[in-house]
């Protein structure tokens, strides 16, 4: 026999079901030997039930000891949304030598016209009565969400569940995994500790008023040691819900996603929101809100190469001069990301047009080298792949090639005792069979050279390299085909 059984709380219950069943095998002269059972399993579709997936697996392999699979009725068998998904299955047991019986229809499932007639129906109406029970469902939900109470889900960091009686009255908060212990309760949110409110107001100074991003939040946060209460460290996510999430502002929201009838879950257009403002008390204010959100959508904004130089030209009309400390107060782009996408900021000043800004030489040299070795190392990788070479990336500069571990290095050209030079490390954790060693000019503003260094010549960790090298020791190790695939002569 097979039974399932969506709650516990209702007539289908197992056990009305196996006390049918055993009725039924007994007006028949059947003897039943195996019971499968999903307890608290939807029937929409096959995934998590148990029960249903070990008795087709049974009879597939040709283990099965018995002839007739008895089922209380077609829904208990599923309420697939498909039909002929249903069928199947029953097919698969038929297929095998094993009839499906349905012992509380009205018709016999010997296949007949008649019996194959009124069972698609009755497969049909399954599936039916799915649909019309997540319509009402999402319904009453949305009253529900209107009239400001919260439809499942944990709380969130900085607020706690509070259940509500029929009468308007608070019964108590309650705690993680705990329910309300009436049908009639409802459940709103009311502010948590004053230590995490106090977090969350800390969250919106260090995005608005530091123009710190979510990562550098997170390291702050963590560094501090400040419990997130769900037994984990904090994470961007988790900072981005407190700062785009409108119940920190008090307003219930409903329907942001879609997964009903147990399909793929997917984000819903907010014209289909169900929102109800000031349901409950709010942590921050609705104008600090606005301000997260737009800071937001400023920060995510593509910026092409033409507004970014505009922004700095509007920085120069507006205070008479460019700083990077303006740049960053403003509501375009930051430094860094001028430095990135012009490779450096004095180069992007130099496009606009406008004063040079008070920033060190060596800062604009850091960023240049992020970007020379970024482009690098996509090439590379990108080569690697061309070769069908089998890569494995042990760390974001380390790979083994077809077994040979690789470390790829990008250096800057410094000046000892005004000699210019270049630090080349050869000592590294995990261990590396060869350096790929990438040299910028004297300048510091292109790729000069392009070495393969094994590291079996170099038995100190550090080996600062001059330019007045002998030329022989100096070019053993250019790479000329390395070199090629970066565009160098």
């Amino acid at each position: 026999i097979y039974v399932r059984a969506s709650t516990e709380h209702q007539n289908y219950s197992t056990t009305h079901q196996e006390a049918a069943l055993d009725e039924y095998a007994a007006s028949h002269s059947f003897s039943i030997i195996k019971t499968y059972c999903d307890k608290g399993r939807s029937g929409l579709t096959l995934e998590g039930r148990a029960g249903l997936l070990q008795l087709l697996r049974d009879i597939q392999s040709g283990e099965a000891e018995f002839k007739v699979v008895l089922v209380y009725d077609v829904s208990r068998w599923g309420r697939f949304q498909d039909v002929d998904e249903s069928a199947y299955y029953e097919f698969a047991c038929r297929r095998a030598g094993i009839a499906v019986a349905y012992c509380a229809e009205p018709f016999s499932n010997d296949g007949s016209p008649l019996a194959t007639v009124l069972k698609g129906l009755k497969r049909a109406m399954a599936a039916e009565y799915s649909r019309e029970l997540s319509a009402k469902v999402f319904h009453a939900q949305a009253r529900l969400t209107q009239a400001g109470f919260k439809q499942g889900g944990t709380a969130g960091f900085g607020l706690r569940r509070m259940a509500i009686s029929a009468a308007g009255q608070p019964k108590g908060i309650l705690g993680p995994g705990e329910r309300k212990n009436m049908p009639s309760d409802r459940v709103t949110y009311v502010p948590g500790s004053h230590e995490e409110v106090a977090v969350i107001h800390r969250i919106y100074d260090m995005y608005l008023v530091e123009r710190m991003p979510d990562v550098g939040i997170v390291a702050r946060l963590n560094s501090e040691g400040i419990s997130t209460g769900l037994g984990r460290p904090w994470s961007a996510h988790l900072v981005k819900q407190i700062l785009t999430n409108e119940k920190y502002i008090g307003t219930m929201t409903f329907n942001r996603g879609t997964q009903r009838m147990r399909t793929a879950r997917r984000s819903n257009d907010p014209s289909k929101w169900v929102r109800r403002e000031e349901a409950f008390e709010g942590i921050v204010t609705r104008e600090r809100f606005d301000q997260a959100v737009a800071e937001r959508k400023r920060r995510r904004r593509h910026w092409t190469s033409d507004e970014m130089l505009d922004e700095l030209r509007d920085i120069m009309v507006k205070h008479g001069k460019v700083t990077a400390d303006l740049i960053n107060a403003s509501d375009g782009p930051a430094v860094k990301s001028y430095a990135l996408r012009f490779n450096g900021l004095a180069s992007a000043m130099g496009l606009a047009g406008v004063s040079w800004p008070s920033l060190s030489q060596a800062t604009i040299t850091r960023y240049r080298l992020r970007c020379v070795t970024r482009e690098v190392t996509a090439e590379f990788v990108r080569c690697a792949v061309l070769a069908k070479a089998l890569i494995e990336c042990l760390t974001p500069r380390t790979w083994r090639l077809n077994g040979v571990t690789v470390r790829l290095l990008c250096t800057r050209c410094r000046y000892e005792r005004s000699h210019p030079c270049w630090k080349v490390t050869v000592a590294y954790e995990p261990a590396v069979d060869f350096v790929v060693w990438v040299r910028m000019d004297q300048a510091n503003t292109n790729v000069a050279r392009i070495y393969l260094i094994p590291l079996a010549d170099f038995p100190t960790h550090q080996y600062l390299w001059p330019s007045n090298r002998t030329l022989p020791y100096y070019e053993k190790y250019a790479h000329p085909t390395l070199a090629g695939m970066f565009g160098l002569t």
